[in-house]
């Protein structure tokens, strides 16, 4: 559920990344297999991870998405195979922090979405989500997901 609504100047973080293109309501299904693809460059020492699991969503004019799956690392750095150099979106945003289970993330998305609705900022369709430390129990979970909107 999300916590507090709020816009933020968000400033760009580095992220080391896999970019895929898929239809969202399959991405659940396939975003460990991509996560898993950049944790083997960390694994064998070509990446730094200095951060959290983090994942930017770019939509398309289709139904498709752009989708950036990786981790934050603390500089840039040449590209190991698929796993590249990127960064959040930088700018002003409408954010939250969603405490408890992934399978309820899209609550807390709507949420934002009808917050920026009801406080008239128009959300670019771009948005980011960065996933906190792992816990056993899923109702500790928590992930700050962030919409760019206009300026």
């Amino acid at each position: 559920m999300p916590s507090s609504i709020s816009i933020v100047d968000a400033s760009p973080r580095p992220i080391a990344v896999v970019r895929v293109t898929t239809v969202l309501s399959t991405w659940p299904r396939e975003f460990m297999h991509t996560l898993d693809k950049v944790y083997e460059a960390v694994k064998a020492g070509h990446v730094r991870q200095s951060g959290q699991n983090v994942m930017v969503y770019r939509p398309r004019d289709s139904r498709l998405v752009d989708i950036e799956c990786g981790v934050e690392t603390p500089a840039r750095f040449e590209p190991i195979g698929e796993v590249v150099y990127s960064e959040t979106p930088s700018g002003l945003a409408v954010s939250t922090a969603h405490i408890g289970p992934y399978q309820q993330l899209g609550m807390s998305h709507n949420a934002v979405i009808e917050w920026s609705r009801q406080n008239g900022r128009r959300l670019t369709g771009t948005c980011w989500e960065i996933y906190g430390d792992w816990n056993e129990d899923p109702s500790k979970l928590r992930t700050d997901i962030f919409h760019l909107v206009h300026r």
